[in-house]
């Protein structure tokens, strides 16, 4: 083997970012329509950050009535607004974040708006909200 050749081990030396000396660099999804995927690990998306979703809406968005549009859109109100979720959950499901009161979801081929209410710990179901 020639000294000019690079290894496997120098290759991964060479591509080490400063955060892989405090932690975990990237996970696979094992949930949502994301499964399998790689994911860089981000300090904001960390487990103990979680977000109750206050209201799923077209934001600025014309809805059409029509069948698919309710269909998503009973299914986004019953299956997130009320319930609280660990930031890195919505995240694998495909959720962008803007801020802490608000992230995008791309469902049905529309874009989503969801209203976020950032929480200290994982809480039971907002009562009057989606289906139980």
């Amino acid at each position: 083997m020639s000294t000019d050749t690079p290894n496997i081990k120098d290759a991964i030396s060479t591509n080490v970012s400063p955060s892989a000396a405090s932690g975990q660099e990237s996970y696979v999804v094992t949930e949502g329509k994301k499964r399998g995927s790689t994911r860089e690990v981000r300090d904001e998306a960390a487990h103990d950050r979680f977000y109750t979703v206050l209201k799923v809406h077209g934001g600025d968005a014309i809805l059409t009535d029509n069948w698919q549009t309710n269909e998503v859109f009973g299914h986004l109100r019953n299956n997130f607004e009320g319930i609280t979720f660990a930031m890195r959950t919505l995240e694998a499901w495909g959720a962008m974040f803007e801020n802490d009161k608000r992230a995008y979801y791309t469902a049905g081929g529309r874009v989503w708006v969801l209203d976020l209410e950032a929480c200290a710990a994982k809480k039971p179901r907002l009562p009057g909200t989606g289906k139980g």
